[in-house]
């Protein structure tokens, strides 16, 4: 998480999290609300980038928003970054694409290191968002709600999901 650019007593001011995106990347963050809800105590919207550019949103100087894009080109996340930007928001991107628009223009942020898609279901770039999302959850939760042990736990379990779903890496 160390491209955040987001020191931890930052961090700790937070009081709430918007996550903006559009189409697959707006599905994991409607996953991701729940886990950082539950990780780290701490209110998340999940929005559609497209409504959010237009509905005038009210973003406290507590908030940190994420816009999350596997290409980092999606034009409706763009303008919804722009906007949050303009209203003087911290702004962190998710996207899979290094030199992409979401990149250059965010504050900081992280990559998923997917991969190129091969067909139109963005599964590999969904699952990485999840797991990004995740770590997010464990990063925060662990300056205020979540024990080391409980921590490591989380981040084991993550470590398992391969052998869990009958996938091995190392043999692929």
């Amino acid at each position: 998480m160390g491209g955040l650019n987001l020191p931890s007593f930052e961090l700790r001011k937070i009081k709430q999290i918007h996550l903006i995106a559009c189409g697959t990347s707006y599905h994991a963050a409607l996953i991701g609300k729940y886990i950082i809800e539950d990780m780290a105590r701490i209110p998340v919207h999940a929005e559609y980038a497209s409504e959010y550019r237009y509905r005038n949103p009210i973003i406290p100087e507590d908030t940190l928003v994420f816009v999350i894009s596997q290409s980092g080109e999606t034009a409706d996340t763009l303008a919804a970054m722009r906007e949050a930007k303009a209203k003087g928001a911290r702004v962190l991107g998710i996207t899979n694409v290094v030199g992409s628009t979401v990149a250059r223009e965010s504050d900081g942020g992280a990559y998923i290191h997917a991969g190129s898609e091969i067909g139109v279901a963005s599964t590999k770039a969904f699952t990485s968002q999840v797991t990004i999302l995740t770590l997010l959850g464990i990063f925060i939760g662990r300056m205020n709600h979540i024990s080391n042990v409980q921590g490591v736990e989380y981040i084991r379990e993550l470590e398992n999901i391969p052998q869990k779903s009958g996938r091995h890496p190392a043999s692929e």
